[in-house]
């Protein structure tokens, strides 16, 4: 850390420069920086944090005004969206109501508005058969002035014949002849056109007849088929309006008959003398009914026994009648047997069926379930004690299951023990006289070494543990009954598990298996005895006439390393097959528990919507038998109207064929004289003749124009007498059924006022919440603009010149500060920011004394950046102001002395210089001018143009140049 010694000589030589110069400047000398312990001596100005207080502030409550703004803008949003929903399902259920007015209306003046119809389409026949009639007289004049045209042009030339030849008698044989001809046509004509005539008006005659006949028959029966439409509609009303009874049906609980065990059972004295023989860990004698925990448990014990004499309390709710009577819980006690009133299908001498033996099983599955549970819940100290080390303590364990892969377990296990004739006081074990590969653990081994397999691939690293265990007991029955056996197994079970319940440190063997929680799945297997078996001594069989089984109850199931949450898991995956005893299960819990559907009645008196409903179709019969009543009347009006127009059609045609035999004849006449006329040399007449048909071809022409324009005419007046009639009777109709679509308009026009309404104060709001913000935001902008002014002021004098604080003479007085730029001044966001942070600012000119005939010099203000960090972590970048000549000072200032800005030019090259570090900043902060990390060796170099400054200052004792000097200083 050491410091420049030519930056110290040029300090000295500068402070010197600037005592010589009339003694205006002062100089404050500042001691060494280093970077280890140094203290900044700039200091930050009331002003600047004040200002940095007020931009603070400024922001943070422009932002709760936006944000104020911004929620109720949006509030208002969510009104009119609100207001407008509920305006317009409003509109849309008033519109739904006019429309369905309009629709009963429709209906209700369903009768005149036929009525209406029929009389205008009788009002359109009628107009357009006279129109019809008037073109026909029209035609019928044109061809009457062709006929006189014709006679005319006739008589016109047969009088140029007889001129022509008047003398010779001749002409007049051969004019008599040809008159009498024409007279003959003439005559022929007439006769004919009156034939015709006379079929039309028959026709036409026979055509009306036939139409009012077919109108009346259609009409009477309209009549009729309306009046059988309305009775109906009537008839259906009534009906509809009429109260009705109405099938229900009411969900009755049923609950059976459900035998409940008993536990009040008699102690016999030998028992309580001599205690009980049971199976139970840590005891080799008897155990003393005293010593049970829960002496209900002690009771359960006689189901071990075949002879249910020992139960002396014959409880008729301990007696079930069927096999649906049996509990499918386990509670403790005992089940009573009475084969006067059971109920249950018979076993044959053979033994059970399969079906019975899947009775069977879910019956003894429900027990094991029941029991787990049962102990689960009431009595938790024996359940732990069994588990303690297995991870179960104090959790539930999963039901058991019982499916096609335990039920192949349980049938393999039974065939295994029947072929190396196992009884049922030996269990399925090697010490019982049969190989290993027999063995029920062998039998499971292999049935589950690809799930194990599976399970210790899948959980590697932890210690997957196998729980299998069997139990047995025997199954009798004194009746050969499915409910005597189920009875006993029962009983049996009880003694095999609450029986061996004594206190928590003397559990039985097969209540231990049992409630253990690993296990899963459940093999039940039924082995039938032989007579061998049942005849050894303490076989425990009393009645050898039915067949008796040995029970085995195989158990499966894992434990994952102990924990109870990855065991369940397992358990609960669909790995352990399909049940087989679902259906036996469910058919007795239907039998115990089920719901039925009791029919009844109520009354139903029907609403007006009912009725309308209800009467709906015959409504729109009747409605259909008016409009098809119309329809008819139509068609025949359709036909009868084109039966007469074809008539017209044959009767044009007939007249036509009249005209034309008329015309061929008097040709014919025409041709016959002239021909006998050139035979007797007369002139011959063909030029005139040709003249007179020429202005008779003129004529037919003519009116062949006429008729057209006739026809169209006809047309368009029958047009225009439907479209006139239609207009009345649409007039009528909406007479009758005014229309709704003004109204229909006029609700939906009040529904877009409402939504312009909204928009329009959502508008006003977010109008009058942009002007408030402005306004906030103009007041601080007032307020900080004023701090910097002071700021500025402050600073106006004073400029720092390397480790020196030059405070300089006030400038020349500015007419109006306004015109002055304001310059802007860093903010810092925290005190250290505001110390180690290099200031820019722009430093007035000094005034210097001048001779009498120099003009004054506006110095250009100096840019000084000046970095005064105390650990050296921020340097300043500054830029040399340039000196200001003579030239560019006096261009500077006006004739009468007042100073003008000529910061210009060094404000553009200290802009140049900083183009690579500007940042928008927002109108009314203070720019704060960010200081590089490091600077390249030739900025840390001084200036050799500042060098001659400083040196021409120290000379020029009454020099007239402005000073401009930027001192640098380096940290290592």
């Amino acid at each position: 850390m050491r410091n420049s010694n030519t930056n110290n000589w040029r300090s000295t030589a500068l402070v010197a420069g600037a005592i010589l110069t009339a003694g205006v400047v002062t100089t404050t000398s500042t001691t060494d920086v280093h970077a280890d312990n140094s203290q900044n001596n700039a200091q930050v100005s009331n002003d600047q944090v004040t200002y940095d207080q007020v931009r603070a502030t400024t922001d943070q409550q422009l932002a709760q005004l936006q944000s104020a703004n911004d929620s109720k803008e949006a509030q208002q949003a969510t009104a009119n969206e609100q207001s407008n929903a509920a305006d317009l399902a409003q509109t849309n259920a008033q519109i739904d109501q006019l429309k369905a007015s309009h629709a009963a209306l429709e209906q209700e003046q369903a009768g005149a508005i036929a009525q209406a119809q029929a009389s205008t389409a009788a009002s359109i026949e009628a107009q357009t058969s006279a129109a019809n009639a008037e073109y026909q007289q029209q035609i019928n004049t044109q061809q009457q002035n062709e006929a006189t045209q014709r006679a005319a042009n006739d008589q016109q030339y047969a009088q140029a014949v007889n001129q022509a030849a008047e003398n010779q008698q001749a002409v007049a044989d051969i004019n008599a002849q040809y008159q009498k001809a024409l007279s003959d046509a003439a005559n022929t004509q007439t006769s004919q056109a009156q034939a015709a005539a006379n079929n039309y008006n028959s026709a036409v005659a026979k055509e009306n007849d036939t139409y009012q006949g077919k109108l009346s028959a259609q009409q009477a029966t309209n009549a009729e088929n309306i009046k059988n439409a309305e009775a109906s509609l009537a008839s259906a009303t009534a009906n509809a309006n009429k109260p009705y009874e109405v099938a229900t049906t009411n969900d009755v609980a049923v609950t059976g008959r459900v035998a409940k065990p008993q536990t009040d059972v008699k102690v016999p004295a030998y028992v309580t003398k001599y205690g009980i023989h049971l199976e139970v860990r840590g005891y080799n004698g008897a155990i003393p009914v005293s010593d049970y925990t829960y002496p209900e448990f002690a009771n359960t014990y006689y189901g071990e026994y075949p002879d249910s004499a020992v139960i002396t309390n014959k409880a008729a709710e301990s007696t079930p009648h069927d096999i649906s009577e049996m509990p499918l819980d386990f509670q403790p006690g005992l089940l009573i047997y009475d084969a006067k009133n059971d109920h249950s299908e018979k076993v044959s001498a053979d033994g059970l069926t399969a079906d019975q033996v899947q009775v069977l099983r879910a019956l003894a599955l429900s027990w094991e379930n029941g029991f787990r549970n049962n102990v689960f819940q009431n009595y938790r100290e024996f359940y732990n004690v069994v588990n303690k080390n297995d991870g179960f303590v104090n959790v539930a364990p999963v039901d058991l299951v019982s499916t096609d892969f335990t039920d192949n377990i349980a049938n393999q296990v039974v065939a295994n023990r029947t072929k190396y004739n196992i009884d049922n006081n030996s269990h399925t074990v090697i010490s019982s006289g049969m190989p290993a590969e027999a063995t029920y653990t062998s039998v499971i081994n292999d049935a589950t070494k690809n799930l194990k397999k599976n399970l210790t691939s899948e959980f590697n690293g932890k210690t997957v543990y196998t729980d299998v265990n069997e139990n047995l007991t025997t199954m009798q029955a004194g009746t050969p009954t499915l409910l005597n056996y189920a009875i006993n197994l029962y009983n049996s079970m009880q003694g095999m598990y609450y029986g061996e319940l004594v206190n928590p440190t003397h559990i039985g063997g097969h209540a231990v298996n049992l409630l253990c929680a690993g296990v899963r799945t459940v093999g039940i297997g039924f082995q039938k005895l032989t007579d061998e078996m049942t005849a050894k001594n303490g076989s425990g069989v009393s009645d050898r006439k039915n067949p008796s089984y040995a029970v085995t109850f195989d158990h499966v199931g894992f434990n994952i390393d102990y924990d109870a949450n990855l065991t369940k898991e397992v358990q609960n995956r669909n790995v352990w097959g399909t049940s087989t005893v679902d259906a036996q299960l469910n058919t007795i819990k239907t039998a115990q528990y089920h719901v039925n559907k009791v029919p009844g009645t109520k009354t139903v008196t029907p609403t007006a919507t009912d009725v309308q409903k209800a009467t709906a179709s015959e409504q729109q019969k009747l409605a259909d038998v008016k409009a098809q009543a119309q329809q008819s009347l139509d068609a025949l009006a359709s036909a009868h109207q084109a039966s007469l127009n074809k008539l017209a059609q044959q009767y044009n045609d007939a007249k036509a064929q009249v005209k034309a035999n008329y015309d061929v004849a008097v040709t014919k006449a025409a041709s016959v004289r002239d021909a006998a006329l050139k035979a007797t040399g007369v002139v011959n007449l063909q030029a005139y003749k040709a003249q007179l048909d020429s202005a008779y071809q003129n004529l037919v022409k003519a009116d062949q124009v006429a008729a057209q324009k006739l026809a169209a005419d006809r047309d368009a007046k029958i047009a225009n007498i439907k479209k006139v009639e239609n207009v009345k009777l649409d007039a009528k109709i909406n007479e009758l059924v005014p229309s709704v679509d003004p109204q229909i308009k006029q609700l939906q026009d009040q529904h877009q006022a409402v939504i312009a309404h909204g928009d329009a104060v959502l508008a006003e709001l977010k109008a009058e919440n942009k002007a408030a913000y402005n306004k906030l935001a103009e007041q601080f902008n007032v307020q900080l603009a004023a701090i910097q002014r002071r700021e500025n002021a402050k600073r106006a004098n004073e400029v720092r010149l390397a480790n020196n604080t030059v405070v300089l003479p006030s400038a020349v007085k500015v007419a109006n500060d306004g015109n002055i730029d304001t310059v802007a001044f860093p903010t810092a966001s925290n005190p250290l920011q505001a110390e180690t942070t290099g200031r820019v600012q722009t430093v007035s000119a000094p005034s210097i004394v001048k001779t009498a005939t120099q003009t004054p010099i506006a110095v250009a203000p100096v840019v000084t950046t000046v970095n005064h960090a105390a650990e050296n972590t921020v340097k300043s970048n500054e830029s040399s102001a340039p000196v200001v000549t003579q030239t560019t000072a006096v261009a500077a200032t006006t004739n009468n002395g007042t100073q003008t800005s000529v910061a210009s030019t060094a404000d553009n090259k200290a802009t140049k210089a900083d183009n690579s570090e500007k940042s928008v900043v927002k109108a009314g902060t203070v720019a704060k001018k960010q200081t590089p990390a490091k600077k390249s060796e030739s900025s840390q170099k001084v200036d050799q143009s500042s060098m001659s400054i400083v040196a021409l200052a120290a000379t020029a004792l009454l020099g007239t140049l402005g000073i401009t000097y930027s001192s640098k200083k380096r940290h290592n």
